[in-house]
């Protein structure tokens, strides 16, 4: 496990995203979900900022979601901003913005092109904070539970999928993750699911206080039943606020970031790399 590293103040500093650059070793893509977020921006391993990328007509209520995957209808790789955010449960649509993976050297300095896609839930609003995306560029949403203020129970966590273009979301299934093995802040938010990333036979579900991997039992197998797959926990970096995880480029380690605490006073980022 890798050292923490701060990014600057005020560089994205409620980060709830994160992906990493196919394009530039070390570099990674990072959300902030506050409102009104009309960016993505890129930060090396060690924090350091590289720069902002403006999306067009982007202008995000609550962006909490990165995820990179494929365009479906086009050759290469795509990053989706999943503003699908909704502490309250009050909104009548989620959004997704797709644009073409960004170049690095140099970033583009006009905004990049969106395709926005609105989607509505079939059984009333949702929060969520968790987006992967399959091969062939339908979203798959994971909402974030809330504890029961009087048991502190945690309601199941719930899967739907959407057709590229938008529309009204799917139930897929509903599941628990399992209890981490040691308990800090889910002792007060409930055991709850921040963020997830997928790569072609891997899952990694990140929650308050652990990472967890669920392996597929082939190489092609629908990620939206991921939580039939066998699944362990593995390293988590000691931050407050875990909101996102990214896979590496290696296909074996990942990315943490974290707004690192309440406030979102200033970001995280960490790495768990594989020997």
């Amino acid at each position: 496990m890798g050292e923490i590293h701060s990014l600057p103040v005020g560089v994205a500093s409620e980060s709830s995203g994160i992906v990493a650059s196919q394009k530039s070793k070390g570099v990674f893509f990072v959300v902030d979900d506050g409102t009104g977020a009309d960016r993505i921006v890129a930060v090396r391993s060690n924090g350091s900022l590289v720069g902002n990328v403006r999306v067009q007509g982007m202008s995000t209520g609550n962006a909490e979601a990165l995820t990179a995957g494929a365009c479906g209808d086009r050759a290469g790789r795509c990053f989706y901003v999943g503003d699908i955010g909704d502490n309250d449960r009050e909104r009548d649509h989620i959004s997704v913005y797709r644009i073409d993976e960004p170049a690095v050297a140099p970033l583009p300095t006009a905004p990049v092109a969106a395709d926005r896609w609105d989607f509505t839930y079939p059984d009333g609003p949702r929060n969520a904070e968790s987006m992967v995306v399959d091969g062939k560029g339908s979203v798959i949403v994971i909402t974030k539970s809330a504890a029961d203020g009087t048991t502190g129970t945690v309601p199941p966590h719930r899967i739907y999928r959407g057709e590229p273009g938008g529309g009204e979301l799917r139930l897929v299934a509903s599941f628990s993750p399992p209890e981490p093995a040691r308990r800090v802040q889910s002792m007060f938010t409930g055991n709850v699911i921040t963020d997830a990333a997928f790569t072609p036979g891997r899952m990694l579900l990140l929650t308050y206080d652990q990472v967890i991997e669920y392996l597929a039992p082939t190489k092609n197998a629908d990620p939206a039943g991921f939580s039939s797959w066998p699944h362990h926990e593995l390293p988590d970096p000691p931050m407050i606020q875990t909101e996102g995880i990214a896979g590496d480029m290696t296909g074996c380690g990942y990315e943490v970031t974290s707004e690192e605490g309440p406030g979102g006073t200033q970001a995280g980022l960490a790495a768990v790399t594989c020997r």
